[in-house]
């Protein structure tokens, strides 16, 4: 966890590595800002940032900036103030306060076309009137931008840093402007806000059916998938346009796997344009690939310890971690953000890095989501939020998910070791093998 009080002693700047940042949001009703908002908050947590969106109804406080200050002094990070924020005393204030606490201060203003503004109402009311059909919401939020449009003060870059956003779902019309932007952390928030914010998305996300190596219990590999997966590869084609779906089932625009047997083979029936994508490959497990857990234990005991007392930035000798796989990812979730209706076949731990964006999973607990075989995961947008739905296709499979043993210690035994692995036959049953 970053130390958000670190700064330089004697300085009247804030340290360039590790100096608290406030983001200020700036632009009138319905310009994304909240979705925008939400969308560096969700970036920035996943990457392992201390990071919270301040919600303010029109413009910052004292009270805002007592909150963010309790904030940062429990060692936390990044602060962003989600509100209109129109005018430059407003700003100012917070300006002056990131000046007085030596913070690190960024702008964010956000700019719409009329039209791009008309259907961001439109959209926004449609959500509230779910949430609360006994208010006229599409003209409370006409009435809303319309009061506060005259108010507006436009940013200035003499105010400081400053990202001025020109808002659009089209990519060709959407652009973003930078000027004093500084620093690692403001750097990945110009390079979230360089892409549009899709308002309506699906994503659907299925590891690959079950495989050779599932059965016996193996890590890895390249192994072809047992008759158990290709009968869920026929169980997935149903459920997305291929042979024997109905007419109204979800049909992919654009289906990724990765270069692995039991991946492209899971997706064979399914129609769309594909992709083999290297980055979605599984962990590497280095000296370990192809091993059951019990031959892990006989040759590697410290390694099988290690790797349970921090499976997160535990690497495989000449292999990976689950911290080189949420970089690897990372240019995945940036073009999955692009798009929409896009089926995602992977691994285990792959997948489990790419669905803890969507839910806001703390980064020591990302190896240890459930991502079962023989289940298809649907990603559906909901505001500025995700709804994940898990649908098991109910095809038998073996269960490899794995705990983590209450003793970790490298002087366990054997059976302390073992005591949660799952459950595996030793050689291939003919029944499972065509």
């Amino acid at each position: 966890m970053s130390n958000g009080t670190t700064n330089l002693i004697g300085s009247s700047k804030p340290c360039q590595i590790n100096g608290p940042l406030i983001v200020t949001i700036v632009g009138l009703p319905c310009h994304g800002k909240s979705l925008a908002a939400h969308k560096i908050s969700r970036y920035l947590f996943w990457r392992g940032e201390d990071v919270k969106v301040f919600k303010v109804e029109d413009f910052v406080t004292e009270e805002t900036l007592q909150n963010i200050s309790e904030w940062f002094t429990t060692g936390h990070n990044v602060a962003i103030i989600d509100g209109m924020n129109l005018s430059k005393q407003s700003r100012n204030l917070v300006a002056n306060y990131c000046r007085t606490s030596v913070y690190h201060h960024l702008i964010v203003e956000f700019n719409c076309t009329e039209a791009c503004v008309e259907d961001n109402i439109k959209d926004t009311a449609l959500f509230y009137e779910k949430l609360d059909n006994n208010k006229d919401w599409l003209k409370k939020l006409q009435e809303r931008f319309k009061k506060f449009t005259p108010l507006y003060e436009k940013c200035s870059i003499h105010e400081g840093p400053l990202i001025t956003v020109n808002n659009s779902e089209n990519q060709l019309l959407h652009s973003v402007t930078a000027h004093g932007v500084q620093g690692l952390l403001q750097t990945f928030i110009l390079g979230v806000l360089s892409s549009p914010v899709i308002k309506h998305r699906v994503f659907y996300f299925s590891r690959h059916g079950e495989s050779e190596f599932n059965v016996l219990g193996r890590i890895g590999g390249d192994a072809d998938l047992s008759d158990r997966g290709r009968k869920y590869a026929d169980n997935l084609a149903k459920q997305l346009g291929g042979p024997g779906s109905s007419k109204d089932s979800p049909k992919p625009r654009l289906i990724w796997t990765s270069e692995l047997r039991r991946t492209i083979s899971t997706v064979q029936n399914i129609p769309g344009p594909r992709a083999t994508l290297k980055d979605l490959n599984e962990i590497n497990a280095g000296i370990c690939e192809g091993l059951t857990y019990e031959e892990i234990q006989e040759r590697f005991p410290s390694e099988f310890a290690w790797r349970d007392q921090d499976k997160l930035k535990y690497r495989y000798p000449h292999g990976e971690s689950y911290l080189d796989l949420l970089q690897r990812v990372d240019g995945v979730i940036q073009a999955l953000l692009l798009n929409t209706d896009v089926l995602v076949v992977s691994h285990q731990a792959v997948l489990r890095c790419i669905i803890s964006y969507f839910k806001g999973t703390k980064p020591e607990e990302i190896p240890y989501i459930n991502v079962p075989l023989h289940t298809l995961i649907i990603v559906k947008s909901y505001g500025y939020d995700f709804e994940i739905e898990t649908v098991p296709l109910k095809v038998e499979c073996v269960d490899t998910y794995r705990i983590q043993p209450n003793n970790c210690s490298i002087e366990r035994t054997s059976a302390d070791a073992l005591t949660t692995v799952p459950a595996h036959f030793d050689s291939v049953p003919s029944a499972l093998i065509n």
